[in-house]
């Protein structure tokens, strides 16, 4: 999730925040997709340097995720146990990373977090696989969007989901005010870009924060949570079909503010979440079928 605060505010200001998000309308719940069945098979604490992961890419025998704003522009390789194994600093500085993605050739690092609404822009940063070297950065401007009429934490400017797919990758916005996500086709070599929805997902449980493209199934996977006062997050995870219709949604109910998930292999899918006052940064496998 984007922080407003630095990275030592106290977690009774967060609480407050998430206080002024209740006051709007609540996210609707999805109980007709209820088909989707999502079963923990392990979860791991994560190391205390990932305690603000918030995204996650699956590679072919670990994961790669990142913190988001107020931490290190670094990328961490971790283990199936949640054991980082190495982390690259990068040569860019982290504004509020919220999301990574890749292709066989490159990582793409969604620096896109807006929950305030003041960003003009955001970027993408395309960077190689094999040396870590940024090659190009794409600026990214959303169509109607007016920092200066946003309210924070009540605009639809803002997202946490970054999908790369064959040329072009995709960005799921977190739509506060709306409920409705906006996807996003951004083109990987376009280095500025001004973007409109190409579609819209309604009746997810929450707000969108992870997502990938599920090769084996022809699929998206998609993770998120409603907030709660007390920091009790009802997170969920959601397959969603080619066109954007939701097929199955599921709670999570042993996780809480789940930020990234990657999709290993045709049953089983990653996901990472950040610590909070109730529980500690994790890394989760979770098996789905319907």
């Amino acid at each position: 999730m984007t922080q407003m605060h630095n990275k030592t505010a106290p977690w009774f200001y967060r609480l407050i925040v998430i206080v002024t998000i209740l006051a709007l309308p609540a996210c609707s719940a999805s109980d007709s997709f209820s088909q989707l069945s999502a079963q923990v098979i392990e979860s791991h604490r994560l190391e205390s340097q990932l305690n603000e992961t918030s995204g996650l890419v699956c590679t072919a025998d670990t994961a790669i995720t990142l913190n988001d704003s107020g931490n290190k522009a670094a990328l961490y390789r971790i283990d199936a146990k949640g054991h980082i194994q190495h982390h690259q600093l990068l040569s860019f500085d982290n504004h509020d990373f919220e999301a990574v993605t890749a292709d066989d050739e490159f990582f793409y690092i969604g620096d896109v977090g807006n929950n305030r609404g003041q960003r003009p822009y955001v970027y993408i940063q395309q960077v190689s696989r094999s040396n870590f070297k940024k090659q190009q950065t794409l600026k990214i401007t959303y169509t109607g969007n007016v920092p200066g009429q946003n309210r924070p934490y009540a605009h639809d400017y803002d997202a946490e989901a970054l999908v790369s797919r064959d040329d072009h990758l995709l960005l799921f916005s977190k739509s506060w005010a709306t409920e409705k996500v906006k996807v996003y086709r951004i083109a990987k070599d376009n280095k500025n870009q001004t973007v409109e929805p190409v579609a819209h997902i309604e009746g997810l449980p929450g707000l969108v924060t992870g997502a990938d493209w599920d090769v084996a199934n022809q699929r998206y996977v998609l993770v998120g949570y409603e907030p709660s006062p007390i920091g009790l997050f009802e997170a969920f995870v959601a397959v969603v079909t080619p066109d954007f219709t939701i097929e199955g949604v599921a709670r999570l109910d042993q996780f809480a503010q789940v930020e990234g998930v990657c999709v290993k292999d045709a049953s089983h899918i990653w996901l990472t979440q950040e610590s909070t006052p109730l529980d500690s940064a994790r890394l989760g496998v979770v098996q789905l079928s319907q």
